[in-house]
C-alpha cells in the first residue's frame, strides 16, 4: 500500500460532460500513455463499461452492475469499491485508500504525464486559431497596448526618451 496520489478537482472548473463511444476514444481525446493502455482496457472489460463520459481533466468508466463509476486520471484510478476489488481490477499494481468515498480505493499507473491535465493553464477563450478568424484582424487589437505603459518619442538631436510632451528637456 502507497500514499495517495490524488489531486483536488474543482467539479465547477470541469466543464460539460461529454460521451464516448469506446475506451479507445478516450484514450485519444486524453492522450493516455501507452504505457498505460493495456491495464486500463483490462479494467474496462472487466468492470463491463455501461457508459463513458468525460470531462476536461478525467474520464468515467461507469460499471454495468451499478455501483461507483472508476475515474480515469493522469497517473491513477480511483472508485474501487474495496481493496479487493482493485487487487481483483488492476493485479499487481500499487494500491491505496482513496478520498473519493468512504470505503474507496484507487491504484497508480504505470506512466504519468509530465504536466498532467490538470495542472496545464486552461487558454483564453480568444487564444484559439480557426479557419474563418484568422483572416480578419480581430477588433480588440488595436487595444492590445492599452494597458502597456505609455513612453513619449526618442529625441532626434540627442537621442533620449522624450517626455510625453514632445519637449526635450535636454535639448528644448
Amino acid at each position: 500500500m502507497t500514499s495517495t496520489p490524488e489531486r483536488s478537482i474543482d467539479h465547477a472548473k470541469e466543464g460539460r460532460a461529454v460521451t464516448f463511444a469506446s475506451i479507445e476514444e478516450a484514450f485519444v481525446r486524453y492522450g493516455t500513455p501507452v504505457g498505460n493502455l493495456e491495464l486500463l482496457r483490462r479494467i474496462a472489460a472487466d468492470v463491463g463499461p455501461a457508459g463513458i463520459i468525460g470531462f476536461r481533466t478525467y474520464f468515467k468508466i461507469e460499471r454495468s452492475a451499478g455501483g461507483p463509476a472508476l475515474e480515469v486520471h493522469d497517473g491513477y484510478t480511483t472508485g474501487f469499491r474495496s481493496e479487493s476489488d482493485a487487487a481483483r481490477l488492476a493485479g499487481d499494481r500499487p494500491r491505496w485508500p482513496s478520498r473519493r468515498f468512504r470505503g474507496a480505493w484507487g491504484i497508480t499507473h504505470y506512466e504519468t504525464r509530465e504536466r498532467p491535465l490538470a495542472d496545464r493553464a486552461k487558454r483564453p477563450a480568444g487564444s484559439r486559431a480557426s479557419g474563418s478568424r484568422t483572416s480578419a484582424p480581430r477588433a480588440t487589437a488595436a487595444r492590445s497596448g492599452a494597458s502597456e505603459p505609455r513612453e513619449g518619442q526618442v529625441c532626434m538631436s540627442c537621442f533620449q526618451v522624450m517626455p510625453l510632451t514632445g519637449i526635450c528637456p535636454n535639448c528644448g
